[in-house]
Protein backbone atom coordinates (compact mmCIF):
# COMPACT_ATOMS: atom_id res chain seq x y z
CA UNK A 1 0.00 0.00 0.00
CA UNK A 2 0.79 3.72 -0.40
CA UNK A 3 2.69 5.56 2.03
CA UNK A 4 0.54 8.23 1.34
CA UNK A 5 -2.42 6.79 3.02
CA UNK A 6 -3.26 8.74 6.59
CA UNK A 7 -4.14 7.46 9.55
CA UNK A 8 -8.04 8.03 10.33
CA UNK A 9 -7.27 10.55 13.26
CA UNK A 10 -6.24 13.10 10.58
CA UNK A 11 -9.85 13.21 9.99
CA UNK A 12 -10.02 17.18 11.49
CA UNK A 13 -7.12 18.68 9.69
CA UNK A 14 -7.69 17.29 6.57
CA UNK A 15 -11.92 18.39 7.28
CA UNK A 16 -10.27 21.85 8.39
CA UNK A 17 -8.20 21.74 4.47
CA UNK A 18 -11.19 20.92 2.78
CA UNK A 19 -13.53 23.83 4.17
CA UNK A 20 -10.57 26.27 3.05
CA UNK A 21 -9.47 24.55 0.05
CA UNK A 22 -13.66 24.62 -1.80
CA UNK A 23 -14.47 28.05 0.67
CA UNK A 24 -16.64 25.88 3.03
CA UNK A 25 -18.68 27.00 5.25
CA UNK A 26 -18.65 25.08 8.60
CA UNK A 27 -22.14 24.00 9.72
CA UNK A 28 -23.37 20.86 11.87
CA UNK A 29 -24.96 19.22 9.03
CA UNK A 30 -22.00 19.74 6.51
CA UNK A 31 -19.61 17.85 9.16
CA UNK A 32 -21.81 15.36 9.93
CA UNK A 33 -22.11 14.27 6.30
CA UNK A 34 -18.63 14.81 5.38
CA UNK A 35 -18.11 12.76 8.54
CA UNK A 36 -20.16 10.15 7.55
CA UNK A 37 -18.48 9.70 3.66
CA UNK A 38 -14.65 9.99 5.64
CA UNK A 39 -15.34 7.04 7.29
CA UNK A 40 -16.12 4.77 5.03
CA UNK A 41 -12.83 6.57 2.90
CA UNK A 42 -9.25 5.70 2.31
CA UNK A 43 -7.76 8.85 3.37
CA UNK A 44 -4.14 10.16 1.05
CA UNK A 45 -2.34 12.97 1.68
CA UNK A 46 1.03 15.04 1.88
CA UNK A 47 2.08 16.73 5.04
CA UNK A 48 4.75 19.61 4.86
CA UNK A 49 6.40 20.96 8.33
CA UNK A 50 3.56 18.96 10.29
CA UNK A 51 0.86 20.23 8.15
CA UNK A 52 -1.38 18.17 5.55
CA UNK A 53 -1.28 20.32 2.03
CA UNK A 54 -2.80 17.80 -0.03
CA UNK A 55 -5.19 15.29 0.29
CA UNK A 56 -7.56 13.25 -1.73
CA UNK A 57 -10.14 10.42 -0.34
CA UNK A 58 -10.64 7.38 -2.36
CA UNK A 59 -14.20 5.55 -1.71
CA UNK A 60 -14.76 1.91 -1.95
CA UNK A 61 -17.79 1.04 -3.75
CA UNK A 62 -19.54 -1.77 -5.64
CA UNK A 63 -21.10 -1.08 -9.20
CA UNK A 64 -23.59 -2.83 -10.89
CA UNK A 65 -22.52 -2.78 -14.50
CA UNK A 66 -25.03 -4.25 -16.85
CA UNK A 67 -25.25 -7.37 -14.21
CA UNK A 68 -21.57 -7.41 -13.51
CA UNK A 69 -20.75 -6.33 -10.06
CA UNK A 70 -17.47 -4.67 -10.07
CA UNK A 71 -15.14 -3.34 -7.21
CA UNK A 72 -15.34 0.40 -8.19
CA UNK A 73 -13.12 3.23 -5.92
CA UNK A 74 -14.73 6.83 -6.26
CA UNK A 75 -11.90 9.62 -5.89
CA UNK A 76 -13.30 12.34 -4.12
CA UNK A 77 -12.33 16.11 -2.57
CA UNK A 78 -8.98 16.43 -4.49
CA UNK A 79 -7.60 19.08 -2.54
CA UNK A 80 -4.44 21.50 -2.00
CA UNK A 81 -3.95 24.57 -0.05
CA UNK A 82 -3.25 27.54 -2.01
CA UNK A 83 0.72 27.19 -0.88
CA UNK A 84 0.82 23.70 -1.98
CA UNK A 85 -0.64 24.99 -5.39
CA UNK A 86 2.06 23.72 -8.36
CA UNK A 87 4.17 21.54 -6.53
CA UNK A 88 2.65 18.18 -7.87
CA UNK A 89 1.44 17.24 -4.76
CA UNK A 90 -2.72 16.03 -6.13
CA UNK A 91 -0.71 14.11 -8.93
CA UNK A 92 1.47 12.30 -6.71
CA UNK A 93 -1.64 11.31 -4.77
CA UNK A 94 -3.85 10.32 -7.82
CA UNK A 95 -1.02 8.07 -9.27
CA UNK A 96 -0.65 6.27 -5.54
CA UNK A 97 -4.50 5.72 -4.92
CA UNK A 98 -4.47 4.30 -8.55
CA UNK A 99 -1.76 1.86 -7.99
CA UNK A 100 -3.35 1.15 -5.15
CA UNK A 101 -6.80 0.13 -6.16
CA UNK A 102 -5.01 -2.48 -8.93
CA UNK A 103 -2.86 -3.68 -5.72
CA UNK A 104 -6.23 -4.42 -4.28
CA UNK A 105 -8.10 -6.23 -7.34
CA UNK A 106 -10.49 -3.02 -7.92
CA UNK A 107 -11.33 -2.86 -11.50
CA UNK A 108 -12.75 0.68 -12.21
CA UNK A 109 -12.62 4.08 -10.94
CA UNK A 110 -15.12 6.88 -11.18
CA UNK A 111 -14.44 11.04 -10.43
CA UNK A 112 -16.46 14.18 -10.49
CA UNK A 113 -13.98 16.47 -12.38
CA UNK A 114 -13.06 20.16 -12.20
CA UNK A 115 -11.28 20.25 -15.25
CA UNK A 116 -11.90 16.75 -17.65
CA UNK A 117 -8.47 17.80 -19.19
CA UNK A 118 -6.73 17.52 -15.87
CA UNK A 119 -7.67 13.79 -14.86
CA UNK A 120 -7.08 12.07 -18.71
CA UNK A 121 -3.49 12.54 -17.00
CA UNK A 122 -4.59 9.67 -15.34
CA UNK A 123 -6.56 7.78 -17.62
CA UNK A 124 -10.16 9.16 -16.78
CA UNK A 125 -12.72 9.68 -19.53
CA UNK A 126 -16.10 11.35 -20.12
CA UNK A 127 -18.44 8.73 -19.93
CA UNK A 128 -21.48 10.05 -17.75
CA UNK A 129 -24.10 12.56 -18.93
CA UNK A 130 -27.18 14.13 -17.25
CA UNK A 131 -30.23 16.10 -19.10
CA UNK A 132 -31.86 18.80 -17.21
CA UNK A 133 -35.36 19.32 -18.67
CA UNK A 134 -37.41 22.32 -17.49
CA UNK A 135 -41.15 23.24 -18.47
CA UNK A 136 -43.21 25.57 -17.03
CA UNK A 137 -46.22 24.43 -14.78
CA UNK A 138 -48.80 25.54 -17.24
CA UNK A 139 -47.32 23.53 -19.88
CA UNK A 140 -47.29 20.50 -17.63
CA UNK A 141 -48.58 16.97 -19.70
CA UNK A 142 -52.01 16.15 -18.10
CA UNK A 143 -51.69 12.14 -17.05
CA UNK A 144 -55.03 10.54 -17.35
CA UNK A 145 -54.13 7.09 -17.08
CA UNK A 146 -55.87 5.22 -13.67
CA UNK A 147 -53.75 4.70 -11.20
CA UNK A 148 -56.39 4.20 -8.64
CA UNK A 149 -54.65 0.86 -7.37
CA UNK A 150 -51.29 2.85 -6.52
CA UNK A 151 -50.99 5.29 -3.63
CA UNK A 152 -48.21 7.95 -3.23
CA UNK A 153 -47.49 8.96 0.18
CA UNK A 154 -45.30 12.05 1.12
CA UNK A 155 -42.59 10.70 3.60
CA UNK A 156 -39.43 11.93 5.64
CA UNK A 157 -36.75 11.31 3.46
CA UNK A 158 -33.93 10.40 5.89
CA UNK A 159 -35.95 7.64 8.19
CA UNK A 160 -37.23 6.17 5.44
CA UNK A 161 -34.35 4.81 2.56
CA UNK A 162 -35.14 1.07 3.76
CA UNK A 163 -38.08 1.78 1.89
CA UNK A 164 -35.91 2.58 -2.04
CA UNK A 165 -33.46 0.10 -1.15
CA UNK A 166 -34.94 -3.16 -3.52
CA UNK A 167 -37.03 -0.25 -5.89
CA UNK A 168 -33.25 1.26 -7.09
CA UNK A 169 -31.60 -2.01 -7.52
CA UNK A 170 -34.19 -3.01 -9.66
CA UNK A 171 -34.02 0.29 -11.99
CA UNK A 172 -31.98 1.18 -14.69
CA UNK A 173 -30.13 3.59 -12.18
CA UNK A 174 -28.31 0.57 -10.35
CA UNK A 175 -27.78 -1.99 -13.66
CA UNK A 176 -26.09 0.67 -16.05
CA UNK A 177 -22.67 1.06 -14.37
CA UNK A 178 -24.23 2.80 -11.41
CA UNK A 179 -23.50 2.11 -7.42
CA UNK A 180 -24.69 -0.65 -5.21
CA UNK A 181 -25.33 1.76 -2.91
CA UNK A 182 -24.30 0.16 0.27
CA UNK A 183 -26.42 0.88 3.43
CA UNK A 184 -24.18 3.19 4.88
CA UNK A 185 -24.39 5.18 1.35
CA UNK A 186 -28.03 5.88 2.01
CA UNK A 187 -28.04 7.04 5.50
CA UNK A 188 -25.35 9.61 4.07
CA UNK A 189 -27.75 10.88 1.08
CA UNK A 190 -30.25 12.52 3.24
CA UNK A 191 -27.36 14.45 5.68
CA UNK A 192 -25.83 15.50 2.25
CA UNK A 193 -28.75 16.65 0.77
CA UNK A 194 -31.14 17.65 3.56
CA UNK A 195 -33.46 19.87 1.72
CA UNK A 196 -34.66 16.73 -0.60
CA UNK A 197 -38.35 15.31 -0.12
CA UNK A 198 -39.84 12.06 -0.78
CA UNK A 199 -42.59 10.67 -2.00
CA UNK A 200 -43.07 6.49 -2.50
CA UNK A 201 -45.60 4.26 -4.53
CA UNK A 202 -47.23 1.66 -2.88
CA UNK A 203 -49.77 -1.28 -4.39
CA UNK A 204 -51.05 -3.09 -1.96
CA UNK A 205 -49.01 -1.99 0.68
CA UNK A 206 -45.63 -2.63 -0.86
CA UNK A 207 -43.56 -0.28 -2.31
CA UNK A 208 -42.89 -0.04 -6.05
CA UNK A 209 -41.75 3.60 -6.86
CA UNK A 210 -40.26 6.41 -5.34
CA UNK A 211 -39.48 10.09 -6.18
CA UNK A 212 -36.70 12.55 -4.68
CA UNK A 213 -37.35 16.10 -5.19
CA UNK A 214 -36.84 19.48 -3.83
CA UNK A 215 -39.17 22.43 -3.58
CA UNK A 216 -38.35 26.27 -3.90
CA UNK A 217 -40.05 29.12 -4.06
CA UNK A 218 -40.45 28.82 -7.58
CA UNK A 219 -39.30 25.60 -8.68
CA UNK A 220 -40.18 22.53 -8.01
CA UNK A 221 -36.50 19.74 -8.81
CA UNK A 222 -36.66 16.03 -9.27
CA UNK A 223 -33.64 14.42 -8.86
CA UNK A 224 -34.54 10.78 -8.97
CA UNK A 225 -37.49 8.78 -9.95
CA UNK A 226 -37.50 4.81 -9.96
CA UNK A 227 -40.57 1.89 -10.26
CA UNK A 228 -41.37 -1.57 -10.49
CA UNK A 229 -44.44 -1.13 -12.39
CA UNK A 230 -45.85 1.10 -15.42
CA UNK A 231 -48.27 2.36 -12.92
CA UNK A 232 -46.28 2.78 -10.01
CA UNK A 233 -44.20 5.36 -12.78
CA UNK A 234 -47.63 7.25 -13.54
CA UNK A 235 -48.70 7.51 -10.25
CA UNK A 236 -45.54 8.94 -9.17
CA UNK A 237 -45.05 11.51 -12.19
CA UNK A 238 -49.29 12.50 -11.55
CA UNK A 239 -48.21 13.52 -7.93
CA UNK A 240 -45.43 15.55 -9.44
CA UNK A 241 -48.14 17.20 -11.71
CA UNK A 242 -50.59 17.77 -8.87
CA UNK A 243 -48.11 20.70 -7.67
CA UNK A 244 -48.89 22.49 -10.81
CA UNK A 245 -50.10 26.00 -8.62
CA UNK A 246 -47.39 25.42 -6.14
CA UNK A 247 -44.07 25.99 -8.82
CA UNK A 248 -43.72 28.44 -11.80
CA UNK A 249 -41.21 25.94 -13.37
CA UNK A 250 -39.94 22.11 -13.14
CA UNK A 251 -36.69 20.63 -13.61
CA UNK A 252 -35.71 17.42 -14.29
CA UNK A 253 -32.03 16.58 -13.62
CA UNK A 254 -32.04 12.83 -15.56
CA UNK A 255 -29.17 10.69 -14.84
CA UNK A 256 -30.59 9.04 -17.93
CA UNK A 257 -28.85 10.64 -21.23
CA UNK A 258 -31.18 9.42 -23.50
CA UNK A 259 -33.76 12.62 -24.82
CA UNK A 260 -37.02 12.22 -24.47
CA UNK A 261 -38.88 14.79 -26.46
CA UNK A 262 -41.24 12.79 -28.07
CA UNK A 263 -42.95 12.20 -24.71
CA UNK A 264 -44.51 15.47 -24.31
CA UNK A 265 -46.92 16.61 -26.08
CA UNK A 266 -45.15 20.04 -26.88
CA UNK A 267 -41.65 19.58 -27.34
CA UNK A 268 -41.17 23.20 -27.94
CA UNK A 269 -42.40 23.67 -24.35
CA UNK A 270 -39.35 21.95 -23.19
CA UNK A 271 -36.31 23.61 -22.58
CA UNK A 272 -33.36 20.51 -22.27
CA UNK A 273 -30.16 20.77 -21.66
CA UNK A 274 -27.45 18.15 -21.82
CA UNK A 275 -24.39 18.33 -19.30
CA UNK A 276 -21.14 16.31 -19.19
CA UNK A 277 -21.06 14.38 -15.61
CA UNK A 278 -18.67 12.37 -14.05
CA UNK A 279 -15.65 10.70 -15.45
CA UNK A 280 -14.85 6.56 -15.20
CA UNK A 281 -11.78 4.93 -15.76
CA UNK A 282 -10.80 0.84 -16.53
CA UNK A 283 -8.40 0.28 -13.12
CA UNK A 284 -7.66 -3.16 -14.19
CA UNK A 285 -8.07 -4.23 -17.69
CA UNK A 286 -7.25 -7.73 -17.97
CA UNK A 287 -10.25 -8.08 -14.96
CA UNK A 288 -12.75 -6.16 -16.80
CA UNK A 289 -12.30 -7.88 -19.62
CA UNK A 290 -12.31 -11.14 -18.30
CA UNK A 291 -15.97 -10.26 -16.67
CA UNK A 292 -16.77 -8.02 -19.28
CA UNK A 293 -20.99 -8.52 -19.66
CA UNK A 294 -21.55 -10.33 -23.45
CA UNK A 295 -22.01 -13.07 -25.23
CA UNK A 296 -21.33 -12.05 -28.31
CA UNK A 297 -18.97 -14.17 -30.22
CA UNK A 298 -15.53 -12.38 -31.00
CA UNK A 299 -11.70 -12.31 -31.49
CA UNK A 300 -9.55 -8.65 -31.51
CA UNK A 301 -6.33 -7.95 -30.91
CA UNK A 302 -5.56 -4.39 -28.88
CA UNK A 303 -2.31 -2.24 -28.50
CA UNK A 304 -3.19 -0.16 -25.22
CA UNK A 305 -0.91 2.58 -23.58
CA UNK A 306 -1.81 3.33 -20.08
CA UNK A 307 0.66 5.88 -18.54
CA UNK A 308 0.01 5.40 -14.88
CA UNK A 309 -0.78 1.63 -14.46
CA UNK A 310 2.14 -0.25 -16.86
CA UNK A 311 0.22 -3.21 -16.17
CA UNK A 312 -2.54 -2.13 -18.50
CA UNK A 313 0.31 -1.67 -21.10
CA UNK A 314 0.76 -4.22 -24.21
CA UNK A 315 -0.91 -6.33 -26.42
CA UNK A 316 -3.56 -7.68 -25.26
CA UNK A 317 -5.68 -10.73 -27.36
CA UNK A 318 -9.46 -11.30 -26.49
CA UNK A 319 -11.09 -14.09 -27.69
CA UNK A 320 -15.01 -15.33 -26.73
CA UNK A 321 -16.66 -18.36 -28.18
CA UNK A 322 -19.55 -18.34 -26.17
CA UNK A 323 -18.20 -20.93 -23.72
CA UNK A 324 -14.36 -19.69 -23.14
CA UNK A 325 -13.08 -16.82 -22.46
CA UNK A 326 -9.56 -16.12 -23.49
CA UNK A 327 -8.14 -12.58 -22.15
CA UNK A 328 -4.01 -12.42 -23.01
CA UNK A 329 -1.46 -9.80 -22.83
CA UNK A 330 1.68 -10.90 -24.75
CA UNK A 331 4.92 -9.51 -25.10
CA UNK A 332 4.53 -8.76 -28.80
CA UNK A 333 6.40 -4.90 -28.44
CA UNK A 334 3.44 -2.07 -28.53
CA UNK A 335 2.63 -1.06 -32.07
CA UNK A 336 2.15 3.07 -30.93
CA UNK A 337 0.83 4.03 -34.32
CA UNK A 338 -2.11 1.81 -33.89
CA UNK A 339 -2.77 1.79 -30.20
CA UNK A 340 -5.72 2.71 -28.04
CA UNK A 341 -5.20 4.91 -24.61
CA UNK A 342 -6.99 3.61 -21.84
CA UNK A 343 -8.94 6.47 -22.01
CA UNK A 344 -10.87 5.81 -25.58
CA UNK A 345 -10.77 2.10 -24.77
CA UNK A 346 -12.68 3.39 -21.51
CA UNK A 347 -15.20 5.48 -23.55
CA UNK A 348 -15.38 2.60 -25.82
CA UNK A 349 -16.24 -0.54 -23.17
CA UNK A 350 -18.71 1.55 -21.42
CA UNK A 351 -20.87 2.29 -24.66
CA UNK A 352 -20.21 6.11 -24.73
CA UNK A 353 -18.67 5.91 -28.20
CA UNK A 354 -18.07 3.03 -30.34
CA UNK A 355 -14.72 2.25 -32.11
CA UNK A 356 -15.96 2.84 -35.51
CA UNK A 357 -17.11 6.42 -34.32
CA UNK A 358 -13.47 6.94 -32.50
CA UNK A 359 -11.79 6.35 -36.07
CA UNK A 360 -14.39 7.83 -38.34
CA UNK A 361 -13.06 11.43 -35.68
CA UNK A 362 -9.59 10.24 -35.58
CA UNK A 363 -9.01 9.33 -32.57
CA UNK A 364 -8.21 5.26 -33.33
CA UNK A 365 -5.69 4.95 -36.58
CA UNK A 366 -4.61 2.26 -38.28
CA UNK A 367 -7.20 -0.08 -37.25
CA UNK A 368 -8.52 -3.14 -39.72
CA UNK A 369 -12.56 -2.93 -39.97
CA UNK A 370 -12.63 -6.41 -38.28
CA UNK A 371 -11.06 -5.24 -35.06
CA UNK A 372 -13.42 -2.50 -35.04
CA UNK A 373 -16.21 -4.36 -36.21
CA UNK A 374 -15.73 -7.30 -33.45
CA UNK A 375 -15.27 -5.04 -30.45
CA UNK A 376 -17.84 -2.88 -31.42
CA UNK A 377 -19.84 -6.23 -31.71
CA UNK A 378 -19.36 -7.11 -27.63
CA UNK A 379 -19.43 -3.59 -26.24
CA UNK A 380 -22.94 -2.79 -23.68
CA UNK A 381 -25.89 -1.85 -25.70
CA UNK A 382 -26.59 1.85 -24.12
CA UNK A 383 -25.17 4.66 -22.49
CA UNK A 384 -24.15 3.88 -19.20
CA UNK A 385 -25.81 5.88 -16.21
CA UNK A 386 -24.85 7.17 -12.76
CA UNK A 387 -27.17 9.07 -10.00
CA UNK A 388 -24.68 9.42 -7.63
CA UNK A 389 -22.18 12.38 -7.30
CA UNK A 390 -19.03 11.73 -4.83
Amino acid sequence: MSNFILDQQYQEEIYQLYLYAFNAQDSANRRDFWNRRFQHAIPYGISVDGQIETSILSIPFETNFFGTNFKMNGISDVMSAPEASGKGGASQLMKAALQDMYDNQVTLSYLAPFAFSYYRRFGYEQVFDHVTYTMASDKLPRISKNTENVQVKRLDFSSNTDLLKSIYQQSPLAQRGGLNRADWWWDYLPKKFANRQLAVAFEHQQPTGYVIYERTASEFIIYEVANTDIESRQALWKFVTKHGTTAENFIYQSPVADIDFDLVDEPYSVTTTVQPYMMARIVNLQDFLEKYPTSTPAKFTLDVIDDVLSENNGHWTFEFDGKVRSVQKSNVPLDTHTAITIQQLTKILFGYRSAASLVEHGKIVGWTSDNVKNLDAITVPQKPILADYF
